[in-house]
C-alpha cells in the first residue's frame, strides 16, 4: 500500500472510499438470492429483508435515489426504494454484490459488523423518538438513521489501521471521540460521510442530518431544557426558536445515532448521561421513564441483528462499567497481516525545515521578573483600560496587544490565531520572533471539536502550559498544534469582542527558554484581558 497517497482530510477520504465495496451477510446474500428466484416473492417481503439489513438497505437506497433524483424527489423509506427499484433492478444488485462470513478471530471483521449493528440500533432509536413525539416522518427518520453511520463501517473494512489508531487515542489516551477522528483523519467521520453521502447522491434527509451546521448549539440545548421544564421566563421568540429545531426531520436521526455511538462505549458514561437528558428534554418525559424506553428499544435492535462472535449494542447495557473494556483495539499479529493491505496512518508534512543554528543550546536563565520596556508596556495597558482615540478597530487593538506583549513585556515569540465565524476555524493571521517556515504559520483548528481551543472560546481564559500541565492535558490538544508548539512552557489566552471569540495569543519565550515565569504570565493575562475591555467598547 506505499503507492497510497496520503490519507487526510475529508477530499482525500472521499476519493479513496467512493469506488469501495461494502459486502452483505453470506447468509443475507443468500436469502435475498432465493426470495429473487421465487415467483411467489412479493416486494413486501423483499422489503423486509432488506430492511434488516443496513449494507444491503444502503444499496438499494443509492439506486433507488439516483431515479428520483431525475424527478427531483427523495427516497423516503426502505419501501418507498424497493417500490422504485423494482425486482429486475434488485436481481441485477444481487449479482453484483460481494458477501462476507466473519472469522472469529478477526477483530476488523468484528468491528465491521459492529458498527453496522450500530447504526441498525441507531434507527431504531430514531425511530421511536419520532414515535413517541407523534411525528409524521418516522420510516423517513429511520433510513436516514440507518445511513447516518456508514463511514464507520468504511473505515473498519478498508482503513482498519487508521480505526485502530483512532481506538488507541481514544481508549488509551482518553482523547475525546471528535478530536481523535480530527487528528487521526483529518476531519470528523461526520464530515467525511457527509462528503461521500453527496458523491453518492444519498437523500435528502440523510444529507441534512450528515451537516455540522444543522448540528444544535450549547444554547439551544439550553433552550429545549428550559422548554422541557416549562419555565416561565422563555419568552416567545425563543419558544418559536426551540419549537422549530424539535420539528427538523434531521434533529432525531443526529439524536438516535448520538446515543447509538455513545452508548456503545457505556451506558453510565458522562456523556450517555448528557444524552439522556436531551432525549428527556426531546420528548418532555422524566429521565426514568426515557431510560427504559431506550433500553427497551435497544434490545430490540439487538434481536433484528445477531451476528456470532460480535457485541450486540444490548449486550453493552448488561456490563458493569469497567477500564478493562477496549473492545477495537486489534492485536498485533493481525496488525502486522493489515499492514500488508491497508494504507498505514500518516499525516501530510507541512513544516518546511528551519535554518540550522550554527550553535543552539538550550540553557537554564533566571526567571524573567522585569519588563523589556516597561515605559511601552505601562503605555498600552492604560490605552487599553482607559481608552484611546486612534483605536477605532479590532485590528488596532490586536496590533497594540502584540506590541505591548512582544516589545513591551520581552515575549519572545508570539503568534495570533484568528477565528473564522462563519467557518468555526483558528488560523495563524500572524506572527513575532517566529521563523515564516515554522509550522505554526500553517496551523488550522476547527474550534467546534471538543478541545482546550474550544474551552478557551467559550469565554474569554488563559492557562500557562508547562510540562506538567501538558502532559495533564494531551487528550485536549489536536496532534497539529501540539507539532507546531514550543517543546517548553508556553501560554495560551483568548481576546473576545462584544462576547464573541476573536482571537487565541499564544506566546512562548524561544528554543533557548525552556521556562516562564510567573511574572511573564501574569503580565500577558493582564494585558490580553485589557485588549477585550478595550474591544467591549468600539
Amino acid at each position: 500500500m506505499s503507492s497510497t497517497p496520503c490519507l487526510y482530510g475529508s477530499e482525500a477520504w472521499t476519493e479513496y472510499l467512493a469506488e469501495r465495496t461494502l459486502p452483505v451477510r453470506v447468509s443475507i446474500l443468500t436469502r435475498f438470492k432465493r426470495l429473487l428466484q421465487d415467483d411467489n416473492t412479493t416486494l413486501q417481503q423483499l422489503s423486509q429483508l432488506i430492511r434488516s439489513d443496513p449494507v444491503l438497505s444502503l444499496q438499494v437506497t443509492r439506486i433507488a435515489q439516483k431515479l428520483h433524483a431525475a424527478k427531483g424527489s427523495s427516497v423516503t423509506s426502505i419501501d418507498h426504494a424497493v417500490n422504485s427499484v423494482g425486482l429486475d433492478q434488485l436481481a441485477l444488485l444481487a449479482e453484483g454484490l460481494q458477501s462476507l462470513k466473519i472469522s472469529p478471530r478477526n477483530m476488523q471483521q468484528k468491528m465491521y459488523f459492529r458498527a453496522i449493528a450500530d447504526s441498525l440500533h441507531a434507527s431504531s432509536q430514531a425511530a421511536e423518538l419520532c414515535r413517541q413525539r407523534g411525528l409524521p416522518f418516522v420510516e423517513e427518520v429511520r433510513l436516514a438513521a440507518l445511513l447516518y453511520g456508514f463511514g464507520h463501517w468504511l473505515l473498519w473494512l478498508h482503513a482498519p489501521l487508521h480505526k485502530h489508531e483512532y481506538q488507541k487515542k481514544v481508549l488509551l489516551e482518553k482523547v475525546d471521540v471528535a478530536l481523535a477522528e480530527q487528528d487521526v483523519f483529518g476531519c470528523t467521520v461526520q464530515a467525511l460521510s457527509a462528503e461521500l453521502a453527496k458523491h453518492w447522491g444519498l437523500p435528502e434527509l440523510t444529507l441534512a442530518a450528515l451537516d455540522h451546521d444543522t448540528s444544535p448549539s450549547r444554547s439551544d440545548l439550553q433552550l429545549l431544557h428550559r422548554r422541557a421544564l416549562k419555565d416561565p421566563r422563555l419568552g416567545q421568540l425563543e419558544q418559536r426558536e426551540i419549537n422549530q429545531l424539535t420539528q427538523e426531520r434531521f434533529f432525531p436521526v443526529k439524536l438516535g445515532n448520538w446515543l447509538a455511538l455513545t452508548s456503545t462505549r457505556g451506558w453510565q458514561s458522562k456523556k450517555t448521561l448528557r444524552l439522556y437528558d436531551i432525549a428527556a428534554d426531546f420528548l418532555s418525559w422524566p429521565r426514568d421513564r426515557l431510560v427504559a424506553q431506550l433500553h427497551q428499544t435497544c434490545a430490540e435492535a439487538s434481536r433484528q441483528y445477531h451476528v456470532p462472535g460480535t457485541l450486540s449494542p444490548a449486550a453493552q447495557m448488561l456490563f458493569l462499567p469497567s477500564e478493562e473494556t477496549l473492545s477495537g483495539l486489534i492485536e498485533s499479529r493481525e496488525l502486522q497481516q493489515l499492514k500488508q493491505h491497508y494504507p498505514p496512518p500518516e499525516k501530510p508534512v507541512l513544516k518546511k525545515p528551519e535554518p540550522p543554528h550554527e550553535e543552539h543550546h538550550t540553557r537554564e536563565r533566571p526567571a524573567v521578573t522585569t519588563h523589556a520596556s516597561e515605559g511601552l508596556y505601562t503605555q498600552i495597558l492604560q490605552r487599553l483600560q482607559d481608552g484611546y482615540s486612534l483605536y477605532t478597530k479590532p485590528a488596532h487593538i490586536l496590533q497594540a496587544l502584540l506590541q505591548g506583549l512582544h516589545q513591551g513585556l520581552g515575549i519572545g515569540r508570539i503568534a495570533l490565531l484568528l477565528i473564522n465565524p462563519k467557518k468555526r476555524l483558528l488560523h495563524c493571521a500572524r506572527t513575532l520572533g517566529i521563523a515564516d517556515t515554522a509550522a505554526i504559520n500553517q496551523l488550522i483548528i476547527d474550534i467546534e471539536i471538543p478541545s482546550l481551543f474550544k474551552r478557551l472560546t467559550d469565554k474569554p481564559a488563559g492557562i500557562w502550559l508547562d510540562r506538567a500541565k501538558r502532559k495533564t492535558l494531551r487528550p485536549m490538544l489536536p496532534d497539529p498544534f501540539i507539532e507546531a508548539a514550543h517543546s517548553g512552557d508556553y501560554l495560551l489566552m483568548s481576546v473576545f469582542h462584544k462576547g464573541e471569540p476573536l482571537a487565541i495569543l499564544y506566546a512562548d519565550d524561544g528554543d533557548d527558554a525552556e521556562h516562564l515565569s510567573e511574572f511573564q504570565y501574569e503580565q500577558f493575562r493582564q494585558l490580553c484581558a485589557a485588549a477585550t475591555l478595550a474591544l467591549k467598547r468600539l
